[in-house]
């Protein structure tokens, strides 16, 4: 006996039922994972940021106890030698001293007192150039760059083109930034020449720095980065700023970017 048109019409509604909460579950299920993965994805680019910001931070610490290592042995090794050395020829000194022996002191004791100035002075202008501080920026960057182009074995050519004010808090962070920039040439690219361009676009100052050296190996850099870069990104994220290392075909370009 068939079925009737009722019962027929209950089971397409039973079926369509059991249809849409299948469809339903699915989507819920799928809503639930989705969210998981989501999840799941935010707490890995928190770590890995979280991991990023504390290598930056250990670095900060690292160059600022090395800065201070290098300060402690310098004072050590060349001002107290220097003292110790003046200690000495105090000593020697008594009135019944000849004159000529008296002059002679007195002109070492002189000279050794003369060297001890010019190495604090100079101790002083590592850990905040005086130009900089008198000067600013723009200045202490021709200061830079001459002093390398003296030592002769590289030219460094600095163009300003900035037309905003820099903030003074930013200054020594920026000037930094460059003074790495060279040094990781001088010790690494084996380059000849340096370029350095300063300029605004926008709200932000952008540095450009290139290089005629070796060039870097990107895929060894994303993998492994010197003190020198480490140190520039840990100034950078005071600055906010960032740094990306751009095409060329010889040599390094590098654009810093700064609010």
């Amino acid at each position: 006996m068939g079925e009737t048109e009722e019962a027929i019409v209950l089971k397409i509604i039973i079926i369509g039922m059991t249809v849409l909460f299948l469809l339903s579950l699915s989507l819920i299920i799928f809503f639930i994972l989705y969210q998981r993965r989501l999840l799941t994805q935010q707490k890995r680019h928190q770590k890995i940021e979280s991991d990023y910001q504390k290598e930056l931070l250990k670095t900060s610490i690292l160059s600022q106890e090395e800065e201070r290592t290098r300060i402690a042995k310098e004072l050590h090794d060349d001002v107290g030698a220097m003292l110790t050395t003046t200690k000495l020829y105090f000593s020697q000194i008594n009135p019944e001293l000849p004159e000529d022996e008296l002059n002679e002191i007195t002109e070492k004791m002189s000279g050794f007192f003369d060297d001890m100035i010019y190495t604090v002075r100079s101790i002083s202008q590592d850990l905040r150039p005086v130009i900089l501080e008198k000067l600013g920026l723009i200045e202490a960057i021709q200061s830079l760059a001459q002093t390398v182009n003296d030592s002769g074995n590289i030219e460094v050519e600095f163009k300003n083109n900035t037309i905003k004010t820099i903030a003074k808090s930013k200054e020594l962070n920026i000037y930094r930034i460059i003074q790495e920039l060279i040094t990781n040439t001088i010790k690494h690219a084996e380059a000849s020449e340096v370029g350095i361009e300063l300029k605004n676009e926008d709200e932000k100052l952008i540095i450009l720095y290139e290089d005629n050296g070796k060039g870097v190996d990107q895929k060894k850099l994303d993998h492994k980065k010197g003190l020198g870069l480490k140190n520039i990104e840990s100034r950078l994220s005071v600055l906010s700023g960032n740094m990306d290392f751009l095409k060329v075909s010889s040599g390094m370009k590098i654009k810093v970017t700064c609010p």
